[in-house]
């Protein structure tokens, strides 16, 4: 029985606002890029994905895709290729923030794709379409190599996390501008400067909120100590306990007050509790009962050892063996 067309625009508001509030995420996104009207519609209509996230992917696949806030799984709405990569007459046209580009279905990839002269102002574009007509901030950026305007990008528009796991390794000058210039509170690097084993770091930190390195060969305690943050998260460390001990001295005495949390990734045969806690005079209890703590993405149980610090705070220390780090933290009062 063929299907005959409902006139949704012609009826009365009440009517669309309710069939909108039926529509997933990504089929509201399509409804809206019909027309001007129905762009007007959806930023007018107050929906369940307003206030979330977009978290935009400036990697191998750029695209943007729409997460409830505090939730993993991200739909992606739109793809952002050249127009180069676009097939003649098989594409409509879409208006996007005044441009009117190609749209087509990728299958493979299961995403609708614009097409841009520009793929770098198109992705600007299309994330500010977005965030305009779904009233969700963009919130989270991805990037490699070749993407490294996300960087000045993320700082213009206020991004809160900005990650990279790209298998491309970045020069040194490149690694070095990530660390000097991304502002974001939180910065997740999985990729390496290229030759790691010899890469030193010299450079300021700025100030954030999380920084977490997921190979931190490079890290000395020279950067250690010269870190801002709230929370440091640091996996495939060379650092050794005696060094430890020194950051953890100069923690114990006040010089990070931001400071709340520590995981040091570290080979368990080369600790040693007695060089971690050697020469301290502060008071030390030994816990023998856990505890945990929880921020963001640190997680923290312990039976480890409570230590009074300068302010009147306590910082506990152990060796946590399921991640294989020394794990540091001053339990909120």
């Amino acid at each position: 029985m063929p299907s005959t067309p409902f006139p949704l625009l012609r009826t009365p508001h009440v009517v669309i606002r309710e069939v909108l509030e039926l529509f997933h995420c990504q089929n509201l996104v399509l409804f809206s890029l019909c027309s001007k009207k129905t762009t007007r519609l959806v930023k007018l209509q107050k929906n369940r994905y307003n206030g979330n996230e977009l978290h935009v992917n400036c990697d191998t696949v750029p695209e943007v895709g729409w997460c409830r806030t505090g939730d993993r799984s991200t739909y992606i709405l739109l793809g952002v290729s050249s127009m180069a990569e676009a097939i003649s007459d098989s594409e409509e046209v879409v208006e996007i923030g005044g441009h009117r580009v190609p749209i087509s279905y990728d299958k493979l990839s299961k995403l609708w794709v614009t097409y841009w002269d520009d793929p770098i102002q198109g992705m600007k574009t299309v994330v500010e379409f977005l965030s305009d007509a779904l009233k969700c901030p963009p919130v989270r950026i991805r990037f490699n190599r070749k993407s490294m305007w996300a960087i000045d990008y993320a700082n213009s528009i206020g991004i809160t996390t900005v990650y990279s796991d790209s298998r491309l390794n970045f020069r040194f000058n490149e690694y070095e501008f990530i660390l000097q210039n991304c502002a974001a509170p939180i910065l997740h690097l999985r990729t390496n400067p290229v030759e790691i084993l010899i890469y030193t770091y010299h450079g300021h930190f700025l100030e954030r909120d999380t920084i977490r390195i997921a190979n931190g060969q490079w890290v000395t305690l020279d950067n250690l100590l010269n870190l801002n943050c709230a929370e440091v998260n640091l996996e495939f460390t060379l650092l050794n306990c005696k060094e430890l001990n020194e950051f953890l001295k100069q923690w114990l005495a006040g010089k990070f007050p931001r400071l709340e949390g520590v995981r040091i990734a570290m080979n368990p045969y080369f600790y040693s509790e007695e060089d971690l806690l050697k020469g301290i005079e502060n008071p030390m209890t030994k816990r023998v009962e856990w505890k945990e703590w929880k921020r963001k993405t640190f997680k923290f149980s312990s039976i480890g050892t409570d230590i009074k610090m300068d302010d009147g705070r306590t910082l506990t220390a152990c060796y946590c063996m399921d991640n294989m780090s020394v794990c540091m933290a001053v339990w909120p009062q």
